[in-house]
């Protein structure tokens, strides 16, 4: 079997989550009951995001090369970033990585296609809101994609950054998140929402929204252990 290696700390949360649900999910189809080989090499996510603010795309993707070229000394087949946040910067790390990476934003494109949605919303840090590479995808295939205006994305940047970022889910702010989301679905006419931040699914864990979710981590994972099997 493939050994993984991920890239994370970015932040930890989701990176505790990446590893618990690969491991199940690994042990779930491996015939003998084994947990995967993986690595895990974390980065300053302040670091990485900074260079976003900054819009410092060059430095960036330098930065986080080293973090993947240590995963390959490591021995590892393949690896995947634990956040959509430096996924801004793929198509570099893919060009210059030495094996391959996994991006987040195609599984999750793929299965909203074979569900046949037409209209989406986009949530997740306001850095990504705002980029129109991760919605590239959707929009090349005539998906349309709705974000939060400049009001609401602060408050979900923020609730991400201050609360989600460190597991911590506050009802007010679930609350204020879900009126954005209706908001979406009265006025955009959204038929389904992607959660394109690995954080936000920890609010919604055990809730269910009045339309369909698609997790970009949950994709993301479902891919990363069909990988791993692949031969």
């Amino acid at each position: 079997m493939k050994k993984l290696g991920i890239l994370g700390g970015m932040g930890p949360e989701s990176t505790l989550l990446y590893y618990k649900e690969i491991a199940a999910a690994y042990k779930r189809k491996d015939k003998n009951g084994n947990f995967p080989a993986l690595t895990i090499e974390i980065v300053n996510m302040y670091e990485m995001l900074g260079y976003c603010k900054a819009q410092q795309y060059d430095k960036l993707a330098e930065y986080l090369l080293q973090g993947i070229y240590n995963l390959e000394k490591a021995g590892v087949d393949f690896a995947v970033l634990a956040s959509n946040t430096p996924h801004v910067v793929f198509d570099v790390l893919e060009e210059k990585a030495h094996i391959p990476l996994l991006n987040i934003v195609e599984p999750t494109y793929q299965a909203m296609k074979e569900a046949g949605i037409k209209k989406t919303a986009w949530l997740g840090t306001g850095f990504t809101m705002e980029q129109a590479c991760f919605k590239k995808p959707f929009v090349q295939n005539g998906i349309y994609v709705a974000v939060p205006n400049e009001t609401e994305r602060a408050l979900i940047d923020k609730v991400i950054a201050e609360e989600l970022e460190f597991g911590i889910v506050n009802e007010p702010s679930k609350k204020a998140i879900d009126g954005i989301i209706q908001r979406l679905i009265d006025e955009e006419e959204i038929e389904a929402v992607i959660m394109g931040c690995t954080e936000l699914p920890l609010m919604y864990s055990n809730e269910k929204l009045p339309i369909p979710v698609f997790d970009t981590l949950k994709y993301h994972i479902k891919g990363i252990v069909d990988y791993m099997f692949k031969e």
